[in-house]
């Protein structure tokens, strides 16, 4: 059967019209065949859970295409039922549309789930085997990560992150909540130093798309090897050869969305872009920045915000307890910024138990003095020239508390068995803390739940009343450990995605 072919100024795609699978992958102006082995080619993965099955894949490549459409622009593959691995056919309705913009194409999958059961991920774009540039002397993952950049090597070695007690392969989903996938990083690059392939969503979602790659079968060596330093580390060598006794070795990569689509739901998952680039990482990333510009605008900054100048941060309490500075000396260090040109005080740790303890209340702690002693410090600061922050904190409870115990329990994120999520907090000062025995554990709460909206309003509202410049929100862009809420009772669907109020709370 001949290939259907899609092509622009950035990859030409062939794809297999009996089964979906994308069977060629090429970077048109350099020539890199990405994917060279039409035998390993994919095209989509479920997980369907069963009652005593959890693991239940569904493979698109053992899947027979009910009808296929095209334009010179298009692709539309429809898939009218589907069988798993354990479970039969599945009342599962796939249309997979992949379209042509401009240099990207656009992968949008729509799943009519009427089965009995829930689809919980799936896999798509799903490449069979990515090769490296032919002139590479290196191959990588690129992606943000929370405050800076990570890469994990693909080839020459590829980096396991996965314990070999859980995964048959060697395997890549980046550590953290903070760099999973999408919304915190919405992109991925396989590169080198020379090219790459850049991999992000085409969509300002919430939804949770993490980005995969699995080496198969696995190593050819993994002994571990000395790195720079003297330090130990592991070898993990992709086999130089096609085959390793006969099995095809091969990199896959996959955009794994976690929907979490019930019975009788119909849902079409966050679009995925493929584009070819030449350059380092920086060209990769100006790919995601470019994009996130024709849709995200950023909020009016205060003036007095946007020239570079020096900020002091002041901690005057933790949860150890150390009263180190009560309000009513502040000033002071008020003074001492005004006279040495610091701009602005961030205020750490003025709250009712110290930094870290009691979150998410804001009142000011009585044992550094009186709300009207901390509003007098404020002004008097301003009246210095002198801008004053208040440190903020509205994504944990404090699990210690009677008020977590008791009520805010009710809003917590929630796992699927319906228990509460939990960080392991932050070890201030004290022995006891550093060996992690008296800790303060974080509950992160969930900002989709309307009654934790209100909670947090009524905190606010009592910073308003200092008469701060402005606020640190601090870890506002991160819920560790948690990614989705399972609890119906917040208001929102099972397995919603806790980024998705972040901004509205913002």
């Amino acid at each position: 059967m001949t290939p259907f072919v899609l092509e622009n100024d950035s990859l030409r795609l062939e794809f297999d019209t009996s089964t979906g699978a994308l069977i060629g992958l090429k970077a048109v102006e350099t020539g890199w065949e990405l994917l060279n082995r039409p035998a390993l080619g994919l095209s989509f993965r479920l997980l369907l859970p069963m009652p005593d099955c959890r693991n239940n894949p569904l493979f698109g490549e053992k899947q027979k295409v009910s009808s296929f459409t095209s334009t010179d622009e298009s692709a539309t593959f429809v898939w009218d039922s589907l069988t798993s691995e354990y479970g039969g056919a599945h009342n599962i309705r796939l249309t997979l549309h992949i379209e042509l913009e401009a240099r990207q194409a656009v992968y949008t999958l729509t799943i009519e789930n009427h089965s009995e059961y829930t689809v919980e991920n799936v896999y798509c774009p799903y490449l069979g085997d990515i090769h490296h540039p032919n002139d590479e002397v290196a191959f990588k993952s690129f992606s943000y990560k929370y405050a800076t950049a990570q890469e994990f090597p693909l080839w020459p070695t590829f980096q396991n992150q996965r314990g070999y007690f859980g995964t048959d392969y060697p395997i890549q989903f980046p550590f953290g909540t903070d760099s999973a996938g999408a919304p915190m990083t919405p992109y991925v690059l396989l590169c080198g130093a020379k090219q790459g392939l850049y991999v992000g969503i085409r969509a300002p979602s919430a939804e949770l798309v993490a980005w995969n790659s699995e080496l198969r079968p696995g190593y050819d060596n993994s002994l571990q090897s000395n790195l720079v330093g003297g330090a130990e580390g592991p070898n993990g060598h992709v086999p130089d050869e096609p085959t390793i006794s006969g099995t095809p070795v091969a990199t896959r990569f996959a955009a794994v969305h976690l929907p979490y689509i019930l019975p009788g739901e119909t849902r079409t998952l966050t679009p995925v872009a493929l584009e070819a680039y030449q350059g380092d990482w920086q060209q990769g990333v100006d790919i995601y920045k470019q994009w996130r510009n024709t849709w995200m605008v950023l909020p009016k900054i205060p003036a007095w915000a946007q020239a570079p100048h020096a900020w002091q941060q002041l901690h005057i309490n933790s949860p150890e307890d150390e009263f180190r500075i009560p309000f009513r000396d502040l000033p002071k260090i008020g003074e001492d910024c005004a006279r040495h040109g610091v701009k602005a005080i961030q205020l750490v740790g003025w709250n009712d138990g110290g930094q870290d303890q009691g979150n998410p209340l804001h009142e000011p702690d009585p044992r550094l003095g009186t709300k009207a002693e901390l509003q007098e410090a404020i002004a008097k600061i301003q009246a210095l020239g002198v801008k004053l922050i208040l440190f903020a904190k509205f994504t944990w409870a404090d699990r210690a508390t009677d008020w977590f115990r008791n009520e805010l329990i009710k809003q917590a994120i929630k796992d699927p068995y319906g228990d509460y999520y939990m960080h392991p907090g932050y070890r201030y000062q004290t022995a006891t803390q550093f060996l992690d025995i008296n800790t303060r554990r974080l509950i992160p709460m969930c900002f989709l739940s309307e009654d934790y909206l209100k909670v947090c309003e009524q905190e606010f509202d009592k910073v308003l009343e200092l008469g701060a410049d402005g606020i640190l929100f601090d870890e506002c862009l991160h819920h560790s450990p948690t990614l989705l809420c399972f609890d119906p009772d917040h208001g929102h669907r099972y397995g919603a995605p806790v980024y998705a109020n972040d901004r509205e709370l913002i």
